[in-house]
Formats: C-alpha cells, sequence, structure tokens
C-alpha cells in the first residue's frame, strides 16, 4: 500500500494544462498468479496541490492481471477507471485526449506484468 503522485504533461499543444493525481494504492499478487493493482483519490499532506497543474481525481479504479492457464505468455485483463480531470475542459477535449492516455497506460502495464513476470 502507497500514496502515489501522478502527474501528465499538457496536451494539445498546451490547451490542456498539466494534471496531478494523489491516490491510494494497493497491489497485491495471489497464489494463482493474479495481479491486482486498486486506487482511489486521498489527500495527503505530503502532496499538497502544486501550482502550475490542475488536480484531477480518480474515482476507485484498478486492474486485475489474470494469468490464462495453460497459455503461459497471455494474460486476462480487466481494468474498470472513473477520472475527473478537473479544470474546465469541454467534454468533446477530453473525449479525443482520453484514448491516448489510456493506451500508454496499456503498453507500461505490459512492461510492468512482464518485468514481473521475469
Amino acid at each position: 500500500v502507497s500514496v502515489c503522485r501522478t502527474t501528465t504533461p499538457s496536451a494539445f499543444m498546451r490547451i490542456i494544462s498539466p494534471r496531478e493525481f494523489v491516490d491510494v494504492v494497493v497491489i497485491k499478487q495471489y497464489e494463482d498468479g493474479t495481479m491486482l493493482s486498486a486506487a482511489t483519490n486521498v489527500e495527503h499532506p505530503l502532496c499538497p496541490p502544486q501550482p502550475n497543474f490542475v488536480r484531477g481525481f480518480n474515482y476507485p479504479c484498478g486492474c486485475f492481471c489474470v494469468p490464462v492457464p495453460g497459455e503461459p505468455e497471455r494474460t486476462e485483463l480487466l481494468t474498470f477507471f472513473q477520472t475527473d480531470l478537473g479544470g474546465y475542459l469541454p467534454q468533446t477535449v477530453v473525449d479525443s485526449f482520453f484514448p491516448a492516455s489510456i493506451s500508454g497506460f496499456y503498453s507500461n502495464l505490459t512492461k510492468a506484468v512482464k518485468a514481473l513476470k521475469a
């Protein structure tokens, strides 16, 4: 269990300001190899809002990485996210930005799972 401050850079030629999120995160691995990462927003005295960042808010979220029996190179993935990016963004801007950031998340998740299996 840890408290994690995550930041994102500005996007769309700085139309979207940098964001920051502070979450309490739990990571657990089960005996069958299933890995769970779950998080939710938290206020923490060591992570006050920073200038030049818009504070976003993560509702309870996370992912399960479940090994596929008999196929050691495959993993089933179940994710659930609900994020409030904060600030005053038109929904069309959010809708066009979010898929790219989620794509980056899945790429990083793939690398992390492979590193943990090694």
